[in-house]
């Protein structure tokens, strides 16, 4: 068995695995549950195994390689495929019993699905499809996180940034009002990363400030890294309203790649900000302190 199985298939990250494929299955049963009690759709749309498996696959990403498994990129293959094959499989599913028992509530089967083997097989096709697509979705954001690895200090606040813009372009995307979702702002969350980072950078061995440079300047353009996915998928799919991008002004590609300049900028200012944050923390609580980016030297509290 190669060393990229059998760091997927080891036992602590099969447990993980497991916990995730768990997960993603009461989300697809609960959404059924609580459409059939007869929850409004405007709520129980907020139990979405969509967006559930993209913080899932954020999580297993930034916790896989503690398992023992996900230390190579190709390691992250088999995860995503069963993660993306997993929950499409159990909307199927649900799909399917919505269909047979006709139960109108669901959304999962649609009014011409009932009694229409054609037409539901037809929609069980798409889902299938959608299997590729998800696939997609999740290993890019598995690799995100996987790249973070390099810098270990920048996973958790960087793992974090991606939820937290997911959360702020799904809230957007239901509707709420902006009052509420701008509560999920990832530029707020980037800067309170500095305090993570030089609070247990120091603890990680970054001990001096020319250590917190780098990973200071990661965080910042992973956080404009998630932000510009964000804008990417606000304009492959226009119905969903959001402030990331608006594809109805027209000029979509110029305007992505644009964008793309000025994130990589943005996350550079941004990164240097982090890493005087990061410093002035380091420096109050680390015993040894911080004294300059050049000095070695460290003094007794």
């Amino acid at each position: 068995m190669s060393a990229e199985v059998s760091g997927v298939t080891g036992k602590p990250f099969a447990r993980l695995l497991r916990g995730a494929m768990v997960v993603m299955a009461v989300l697809v049963v609960a959404r059924l549950v609580l459409e059939l009690a007869g929850l409004p759709h405007g709520i129980a749309r907020y139990v979405s195994s969509t967006v559930g498996v993209l913080f899932v696959a954020i999580y297993v990403a930034a916790v896989g390689p503690l398992r023992g498994g996900l230390r190579k990129f190709s390691q992250l293959l088999l995860p995503a495929v069963i993660l993306a094959a997993w929950t499409e499989a159990w909307i199927i599913l649900a799909t399917i019993i919505a269909a047979v028992l006709r139960l109108s509530r669901s959304h999962f089967a649609e009014k011409e699905d009932f009694g229409n083997w054609s037409h539901l097989g037809r929609h069980v096709l798409g889902h299938a499809i959608e299997i590729g697509v998800l696939f997609v979705m999740v290993l890019l954001l598995m690799t995100v996180v996987h790249i973070l690895w390099r810098w270990p200090a920048t996973v958790a606040p960087g793992a974090m940034l991606g939820v937290f813009v997911i959360m702020r372009y799904w809230t957007e995307a239901m509707g709420l009002e902006p009052l509420r979702t701008a509560a999920w702002s990832s530029t707020i969350l980037v800067f309170l990363s500095a305090f993570y980072l030089g609070g247990v950078g120091a603890r990680m061995g970054l001990t001096q400030a020319r250590q917190l440079l780098v990973p200071s300047l990661v965080l910042g353009w992973a956080w404009r890294l998630w932000v510009y996915l964000a804008m990417l998928f606000a304009a492959a799919v226009p119905f969903f309203k959001t402030h990331f991008f608006d594809p109805s002004r027209g000029d979509v590609p110029l305007r992505l790649l644009k964008a793309l300049g000025l994130s990589v900028v943005e996350g550079f200012i941004v990164g240097l900000l982090v890493w005087g944050i990061a410093v002035w923390i380091a420096h109050a609580t680390h015993a040894g302190g911080i004294i300059s980016p050049g000095d070695t030297s460290s003094e007794d509290a």
